[in-house]
């Protein structure tokens, strides 16, 4: 019986004094009680405890026939364990382990069993049933009881247990149970005394009796020492009956330790762990925790797999680690299994081998008997990255149910993603927009809240509920999960607009793993002048989070193409193999085709990023590769063939809306299409792929599909225009409105695509909407917003107008002072056309003269056709001596220019040549 136990028990029958209206209990007994400086044996002498759990596992398929090969002491201790932890359900196997006591211990004879007996009882709850039988008191008359005996005995006496309650009697037989060396009896006697109770017979000093007690517990070198040295610890660690002193409970846990207890040596490794009792020493934290881990000691030896595999005080071995969690899992742990899982699923993804060793792992763990919920979902998404979403989906979902069943969060909102990819009837709508609601309300799962924003925008085919999805976009911005939209100019000022809000939206999303964010996050801490160390705890963190690298370098690509400094974005793509991302490939390859076609290093380095990304089902990196190999490449070998049966098994949206354009039927188009839409990411570009698609095949989902992009779209005036451009194609009176009030949204919004589409519209003689005065006034206003060096550009529209709407123009602005004021600025385009207006309108050899030098300088500068309107000034002596070597020169730098007219004169000049 504790010490607690016993000073409860007399509190509440009014035994304890009590002084000045307060509870006679003092401070706890100040003695310090230090482990004796001997020399230790060289092999262990204690018998280490083993975990409740192992220990009961052992004796439950124990086959009761014989007493296990081992000391009597250790058989006696896991009997009391058992009693104490589950009298009842033990009953059985402690009852015969008492029967078969006398084979193992000659002495264990009827009075032992008797109190064996009577323990068991007692512990069952039978204490009416001893008081029947007088048991308790059976054993009193019996008498010449050892001390640990009495003290028992004492002690049911003092409490009324299996016996009338006398104090008197029990405190009589407590005071010889510490006479004759009881530990228990004498702390529970000097914890009595120390509080100012006096007990009959007992004479001794508190401090002295602390002693006494912790030198008759640390007696002899036996195979019991360490349960009693473990004793003296825990009573320095609780400070009930001696004050409370870390340093000392942990000298004689390593005492205990030194002596062979594996769980000493755990509690020393665990003090310095904490490190919130005593000052943490790494050396011996290690050398315990090792000894703990090697005596087989599971908490050690999950802590020790621990260590290696995240480097921490020792060096990082991934081998250790694993040999460690896989002792843990021979020992039947789960959680060495779990722990082997986890360390593998850090590599998985560049590692084919690590990737089969983890799936095995987590079949092998809900094979167990109660495997944790997680489990489920991670099979299910190792499956799905193997096999695809569409090819694993009839192995997949029953895993995911499982886990919903079990309760895990995650398995909920990937299985409302698979139950939309196999139908979108309102039935599986309604469960989906529940387990995604779950999700957020239940565990406050983040990722839920765009899923369910893009489930009630997109994938209801009932239509867009636009007022559900605003709700939940702007849940998502409250939460700070959304990405944020910065300009190129915001990103390159973070550092200096300080904005707190916006850096912690930042940084929160980079804690999360968004690849995006942290490369963001990154360029922001060097723009800022961070520390070495910042940076380079950044870098680890997006060292592991796939796809970081080469979102850093996409970033990087954006800011230069922006700026339009092309070649710089050339040289911002990174090769990163196993970190491309789709989004990232695809911008790269694309810009490589647009600005590098006739290339052959850099298209090649376009398909060198696309074909890993077709591997993948990426719809769009297929279409691209058909466009770069041409119209006329063998069907047979074409990527649309050569990748079909990716695209079938793990396709994304794009892939779906291609093999849907290359179905062999109408139901399959049909299929194809609505797998489609349950893959979509809900952006803008899809929903405009979709409605493209529309266009062609379903007719009756256009309007859906341009309501969602122009909602997604909100004042981006680019988009704007795109979408409207697709609604003007559709050519009805009510589509033609909307476009044009999409237009002059965009146009208020200052997008200079909006006013071209306008003035054209509005030009257009052969249309009942043709307005020339209308399309004047927009032309003039698209002019005075534009900067000088593009006003060139924009007047060149002007030649292609009728003349009336010129005759407008010029009435409000000089077209020739125009061109004049950005050739003098430098503007090639606008040297060009003031050299041609001069030369049209010659009135003098001055006037040709100077036409001739704003062609030589627009030339000069790079314009390809001015190359070749020079060229035709050296060849018939405009404004300057006839030169045939200059007229050959610049019409070959206008062909190498690109420009036509250069080209087929070239041609026509070598095939005279020839001939």
């Amino acid at each position: 019986m504790t010490i607690a136990r016993m000073a409860k028990s007399l509190l509440m029958a009014g035994v304890m004094t009590m002084a000045a209206g307060t509870p006679g209990r003092t401070a706890a007994i100040d003695v310090r009680f230090a482990p004796p400086d001997v020399e230790l044996p060289k092999s262990a002498v204690c018998t280490p405890r083993v975990r409740d759990e192992d220990m009961i596992a052992e004796w439950t398929t124990w086959d009761q026939k014989a007493l296990p090969k081992r000391a009597t002491f250790a058989i006696t201790r896991d009997m009391n364990r058992m009693r104490d932890l589950d009298a009842r359900r033990f009953e059985p196997i402690i009852t015969r382990i008492q029967e078969l006591m006398p084979t193992v211990k000659k002495n264990y004879g009827e009075t032992d069993a008797l109190f064996d007996r009577v323990k068991l009882m007692l512990a069952k709850g039978e204490s009416d049933k001893v008081r029947e039988e007088a048991l308790v008191q059976k054993l009193i008359d019996i008498g010449g009881h050892p001390a640990g005996s009495l003290n028992t005995l004492a002690d049911y006496l003092i409490e009324g247990r299996g016996i009338a309650q006398d104090k008197e009697a029990g405190f009589k037989l407590k005071v010889q149970a510490a006479y004759g060396g009881n530990a228990d009896a004498i702390l529970d006697l000097a914890r009595l005394t120390e509080d100012g109770q006096a007990v009959e017979g007992w004479e001794i000093e508190p401090e002295l009796a602390v002693n006494m007690a912790f030198g008759s517990l640390v007696g002899v070198l036996d195979e019991g020492i360490c349960d009693r040295i473990s004793r003296v610890a825990r009573e320095y660690d609780d400070g009930e009956v001696v004050v409370k002193d870390p340093a000392l409970s942990m000298a004689w846990y390593r005492f205990a330790a030194d002596l062979g207890d594996t769980a000493a040596a755990w509690e020393v490794a665990e003090l310095n762990l904490l490190s919130e009792k005593v000052v943490k020493d790494n050396d011996v934290l290690l050398k315990y925790l090792k000894k703990a881990a090697d005596g087989g000691n599971m908490a050690a030896i999950l802590e020790m797999g621990r260590l290696y595999a995240e480097g921490a005080l020792v060096p990082r071995d991934k081998e250790k680690a694993f040999a460690y969690f896989k002792q843990a899992e021979a020992a039947g742990n789960q959680a060495g299994v779990i722990k082997q899982a986890q360390l593998l699923e850090q590599t998985k993804d560049a590692s084919p081998e690590d990737a089969a060793a983890y799936e095995d792992l987590l079949r092998r763990l809900i094979a167990r008997k109660d495997p944790p919920p997680w489990a489920f979902t991670r099979l299910a998404r190792v499956i799905q990255t193997r096999d695809g979403i569409w090819k694993s989906a009839p192995e997949v979902k029953p895993l995911l149910e499982e886990a919903v069943k079990r309760g895990d969060i995650e398995g909920g909102i990937d299985l409302a993603e698979l139950l939309m990819r196999e139908d979108l009837s309102p039935e599986t709508i309604a469960r989906s927009t529940d387990l995604l609601s779950g999700a957020i309300h239940i565990n406050g799962e983040i990722n839920a809240i765009a899923k369910l924003q893009r489930v009630y925008l997109c994938m209801d085919p009932a239509g867009p509920d636009v007022a559900a999805s605003d709700y939940w976009a702007n849940i998502e911005a409250g939460a700070g999960n959304k990405t944020l939209d910065l300009a190129p100019e915001q990103i390159d000022k973070l550092p200096e607009l300080k904005d707190p809000m916006v850096i912690a939206a930042i940084q929160t999303q980079a804690l999360y793993g968004r690849a995006s964010a942290l490369a963001l996050y990154q360029r922001y801490l060097k723009g800022a002048g961070y520390s070495d160390q910042v940076l380079r705890f950044w870098a680890e963190r997006a060292e592991v989070r796939r796809g970081a690298t080469v979102e850093a370098a996409l970033l990087e690509f954006k800011q230069n193409l922006e700026k339009g400094r092309i070649n710089d974005a050339k040289r911002s793509i990174q090769m990163t193999g196993e970190g491309m991302t789709v989004d990232a490939g695809l911008s790269f390859a694309r810009f490589l085709v647009n600005n590098y076609a006739t290339d052959a290093e850099s298209v090649a380095l376009a398909k060198e990023i696309l074909h890993p990304l077709a591997e993948t089902g990426s719809g769009r990196a297929v279409r691209l590769l058909q466009e770069l190999e041409g119209p006329d490449m063998d069907p047979l070998s074409s990527p649309l063939t050569r990748f079909g049966d990716v695209m079938r098994d793990r396709g994304d949206m794009s892939a779906q809306l291609l093999l849907a354009e290359n179905a062999a039927s109408a139901e399959e188009r049909t299929r194809l299409y609505h797998q489609a839409i349950s893959t979509q990411r809900c952006d803008y570009d899809d929903t405009m792929a979709l409605a493209e698609f529309a266009i062609r095949h379903e007719r009756e989902d256009v309007q859906r599909w341009l309501s969602i992009a122009e909602h997604i779209a909100g004042e981006d005036a680019w988009r704007q225009v795109k979408i409207a451009d697709v609604f003007m194609a559709l050519n009805g009176p009510d589509m033609q409105k909307h476009a044009l009030d999409l237009y002059q949204s965009a146009r208020e919004g200052g997008e200079p695509a909006a006013y071209y589409r306008l003035v054209k519209h509005y030009a257009d003689n052969t249309r009942e909407s043709y307005d020339p005065q209308k399309a004047s006034a927009i032309f003039v206003e698209l002019v005075g917003r534009s900067e000088l060096q593009e006003v060139p550009e924009k007047l060149l529209m002007l030649a292609n107008m009728k003349p009336e709407i010129q005759r407008q123009v010029s009435q409000s602005i000089n077209v020739q002072a125009l061109y004049q004021k950005a050739a003098e600025a430098g503007q090639p385009v606008a040297m060009r056309e003031v050299a041609k207006l001069l030369r049209d309108d010659a009135k003098d050899t001055q006037s040709i003269l100077a036409a001739f030098g704003w062609l030589k300088k627009a030339a000069e500068a790079g314009d390809a056709e001015a190359m070749f309107l020079l060229s035709q000034s050296y060849a018939y002596g405009l404004g300057t001596r006839p030169a045939l070597d200059a007229a050959q020169a610049w019409m070959a730098k206008a062909a190498e220019a690109g420009y036509p007219a250069a080209t087929q004169v070239l041609k026509l000049n070598n095939a005279g040549t020839e001939g």
